[in-house]
């Protein structure tokens, strides 16, 4: 198929990716320790703490931050086969999967210290109502870190880019962060940091080819599939023969901001 563009919605998480996003996704050690890292200085310590993963898809960020620290964790995805498959995993007591959009949150008024949102903010439909809800859930002073990739800031995939040079097209199409952060001072957010981080995505080039088999990226699925096919079987001949391994590194956007 021709490539198509991106929209909110333009990708199906109720199929073949709602199955595939596990393996195709899921963080590498390094990769869930520097986000556990980075995140821990705004989790609240005491009993009542909460933090909203807001389009937590199959709950690879609900799960690390409910392992890692000591609080509430609800994830909240609109895709039913998304959420039936993060309830396969056995989770722990304090963590929890709630259907619901990032317009219409099902959780209580300020009861949240901390909402993180991990590739999600290119797939809402309206960003005007998801920082309306995200005001609303926020306590006051807490904070909201939006994790991703921006139309603005696409040198930190090289490797990707590299072998599937269609997907830039792709990304080039998502929200810059100007824009992301321009709808979040509006709803009544103070940008606090902006920075990137370097993760290391997987510990070699063959072990990437294994994940992007899956498909389960939002560019590799809009790409034709002659692309895609193209692309796959470079990298897996680029992988047999890279001597030594190289991790595969890629720097991803991180915005922080504050409820005033």
């Amino acid at each position: 198929m021709p490539a198509r563009r991106f929209f909110p919605g333009v990708i199906d998480y109720s199929g073949r990716m709602s199955a595939a996003y596990q393996s195709g996704r899921s963080l590498s050690t390094e990769a869930a320790r520097v986000w556990t890292s980075i995140v821990a200085p705004f989790v609240h310590t005491h009993a009542d703490t909460r933090i909203l993963d807001l389009g937590s898809g199959t709950g690879r960020f609900s799960m690390l931050f409910s392992q890692a620290f000591d609080a509430q964790v609800v994830g909240v995805d609109p895709s039913i086969a998304m959420l039936a498959a993060a309830a396969s995993d056995p989770r722990p007591k304090r963590m929890s999967y709630v259907a619901g959009s990032a317009e219409a949150v099902p959780i209580r008024d300020r009861s949240c210290s901390l909402a993180w949102m991990s590739h999600v903010w290119h797939h809402v439909r309206d960003q005007q109502a998801c920082a309306r809800e995200l005001f609303r859930v926020v306590s006051d002073g807490g904070h909201v870190l939006v994790r991703g990739t921006f139309g603005d800031q696409l040198d930190g995939f090289p490797t990707l880019f590299r072998f599937w040079p269609a997907a830039r097209g792709i990304c080039e199409q998502l929200p810059t962060i100007q824009q992301t952060v321009a709808v979040l001072e509006a709803g009544g957010f103070v940008i606090s940091e902006r920075r990137r981080v370097d993760q290391t995505t997987a510990d070699s080039l063959y072990e990437f080819a294994q994940r992007t088999r899956f498909r389960a990226d939002s560019a590799l699925s809009l790409i034709s599939d002659e692309e895609f096919r193209e692309g796959q079987t470079a990298i897996e001949l680029a992988a047999s023969l890279e001597r030594p391994p190289n991790p595969v590194v890629e720097g991803i956007e991180l915005l922080v901001f504050r409820k005033s």
